[in-house]
């Protein structure tokens, strides 16, 4: 039954990365349906890297408010982290979000229901239209996952310039999804967050690995791809050498 609290207050703090942030999300619109109303939601002041993020995350229906960690002074939300076991309820269900689903589970025993058909909203916004493909590459951040390259597409699989546009990431996620979406192409990119983004708007993505992520934390990439991607929407893994643009 519903927690019946007067605020339903969540914090995430276990993580700064857009993609395993937003693998969080089916979990979050399944606690707000089970309680009947949006959450209020706590993230990393480290976010703010991610232009836009607060606005987006406040175009979903399950989410009523977002604030930074660092803009908060009262700490009683309850915690929702992937720092657990990794054990999938449904085999199509990301690891990443079976990790947060179970969290949920273990600390709370609350009997709730991942939304597997949640779809991320994007508000409709102004955006040049291009018959090219569109790439999400990995960008170049001060604050970025190091052990993993950027450029991985464009290095490795030396797409014609002609005929591909690349992601600005200094322009807002919401813009960005904007290209992505108006796309009547397959958005290619690769282990990054905004490639999570679009399975979440169950657009057809390809996802590119090269030699660096055959193995990664002693695991094949195919391991990988379903820790972060549904089984059963339209992203599929491609080795990037084998991309032909």
């Amino acid at each position: 039954m519903p927690l019946g609290i007067i605020q339903m207050l969540i914090q995430i703090d276990c993580t700064a990365n857009l993609g395993d942030f937003s693998n969080a999300l089916p979990v979050i619109s399944g606690l707000s349906l089970y309680e009947g109303r949006p959450v209020d939601l706590i993230i990393r002041g480290e976010m703010r890297k991610f232009v836009g993020i607060k606005e987006l995350l406040l175009e979903q229906p399950c989410i009523n408010s977002v604030e930074f960690d660092d803009e908060v002074f009262f700490n009683g939300a309850m915690k929702l982290s992937s720092w657990t076991r990794m054990d999938q309820e449904d085999k199509n269900r990301p690891i990443e979000t079976c990790r947060y689903e179970n969290w949920i589970r273990d600390n709370y025993g609350i009997d709730f229901k991942v939304d597997d058909n949640f779809e991320l909203v994007i508000k409709d916004e102004p955006v040049e239209v291009t018959d090219k493909y569109i790439i999400g590459d990995r960008w170049t951040h001060p604050t970025i996952d190091t052990r993993r390259k950027t450029q991985v597409v464009k290095d490795g699989a030396n797409p014609d310039p002609d005929k591909v546009q690349y992601l600005d990431y200094t322009k807002s996620l919401m813009y960005n999804l904007n290209v992505i979406k108006k796309s009547d192409k397959p958005f290619i990119t690769t282990f990054t967050g905004v490639g999570i983004l679009a399975d979440l708007m169950n657009k057809e993505t390809i996802v590119c690995w090269d030699e660096d992520m055959r193995m990664w934390d002693g695991q094949p990439v195919e391991y990988d791809f379903i820790r972060h991607y549904y089984g059963d929407r339209k992203s599929k893994l491609v080795y990037v050498k084998d991309l032909a643009l």
